[in-house]
């Protein structure tokens, strides 16, 4: 007797769980897709709402976390290549500035996000080609990428 019930339970949430992929399809076809990280939904049409990470989208909320987590376990080609068009898409969707010298960063209280990334001019080697450093990132190799709290 258990064993039915145990089956019918087994049944009832498979095709529970296979109208929820239904449902999340439909979604995806209106342009509203979840976030790997929160599962929370967003329309694609928002701007600079999620970043497409290859395999995954990750809402501009769970991002700093999310690159906290997935960067160190990233094959280092992979992650230098998501790291720039990380770089990219803040830069572009959420106006996010670089800064050369982490001393010139502004407080704290007045960053919204903040990673500090590769140089993408340098590739990360602090010189550039026929100098002895990289302009870009004062031969650091690194810079700093800061979106600023809104006002």
């Amino acid at each position: 007797m258990s064993e039915n019930i145990a089956a019918s339970l087994d049944e009832v949430l498979e095709g529970q769980r296979l109208e929820i992929e239904r449902l999340k399809s439909a979604l995806g076809l209106l342009g509203v897709r979840d976030c790997a990280r929160c599962k929370k939904f967003y329309r694609r049409a928002d701007p600079g709402t999620l970043f497409d990470a290859g395999s995954d989208l990750i809402c501009y909320w769970c991002l700093q976390d999310w690159w906290t987590d997935e960067s160190p376990n990233l094959d280092p080609k992979d992650r230098a290549n998501l790291e720039g068009k990380l770089v990219y898409w803040l830069r572009e969707e959420r106006k996010a500035e670089l800064f050369k010298d982490p001393a010139k960063l502004p407080e704290s209280s007045l960053q919204e996000f903040c990673v500090v990334a590769s140089c993408l001019e340098c590739r990360g080697t602090g010189k550039m080609m026929g100098e002895e450093r990289c302009r870009y990132c004062d031969g650091r190799g690194t810079v700093c990428v800061v979106v600023a709290k809104r006002k």
